[in-house]
């Protein structure tokens, strides 16, 4: 074999491996990406009723945020929403969009009962959205029952909490869902809730502290 085919011999071989490399690395990833979501398995929508209630309920809050939903989006995103008997709601609604994790804030509040709560938006750093996101996998927002309230309840809250994962159609798993809980029902999600409502009041507190926060005003 003369020197020039052993060069392109040599090249073709590295081309090959190259190549062989790469995919390798890619389901390697794919796997990576996929192992949050892996050993997922969904629970059917019981009761039909109650979901086109909260269906309505969720439409309600939107309209009165000014929001529109986070399914479809092509970005993972998060939306959680409070309402209680006292005139008091409140929206967090945390996402991811072309590597850059976000947090905002709005508040409506009857009667003056949360002067503080105020609206805001604001950058967060990447170990702020994984202590979030450990949270929707460690409550397995993702596989818990979606809806559970309780009926001919005349004082109380509930919770609304909508999330998105484009990145989940590549695992063959669940890209969007929505899950409701109506006060006293407390369980895993409803207390998922709460640790997040609380984790915003920290993080709000956070950034207060080292000026980074602009709030802003409610039109009159």
């Amino acid at each position: 074999m003369n020197i020039k085919a052993t060069i392109i011999l040599k090249y073709a071989c590295l081309i090959f491996i190259s190549i062989f490399l790469f995919a390798c690395q890619g389901n390697v990833q794919e796997n990576k990406d996929c192992s949050k979501c892996a050993d997922e398995i969904y629970k059917e929508v019981s009761d039909t009723s109650l979901a086109k209630g909260v269906l309505e309920y969720q439409k309600f809050l939107l309209e009165k945020f000014g929001e529109s939903s986070v399914k479809g989006l092509d970005y993972e995103a998060y939306h959680l929403q409070i309402h209680d008997t006292n005139g008091f709601s409140k929206s967090v609604k945390l996402a991811h969009k072309n590597g850059i994790y976000s947090i905002a804030v709005k508040c409506i509040s009857l009667n003056e009962i949360l002067p503080n709560c105020k609206d805001y938006e604001i950058v967060i750093d990447w170990e702020e959205w994984k202590e979030f996101e450990r949270m929707i996998y460690e409550f397995n927002f993702w596989t818990e029952e979606e809806f559970k309230t309780e009926k001919n309840v005349l004082d109380g809250c509930g919770y609304l909490l909508e999330g998105n994962r484009p990145q989940a159609k590549m695992c063959n798993k669940k890209t969007y869902k929505l899950v409701a809980r109506g006060s006293p029902r407390y369980d895993k999600i409803a207390a998922m809730c709460e640790y997040i409502f609380l984790y915003e009041s920290e993080l709000e507190f956070r950034y207060e502290q080292r000026n980074m926060i602009k709030y802003k005003d409610k039109p009159l």
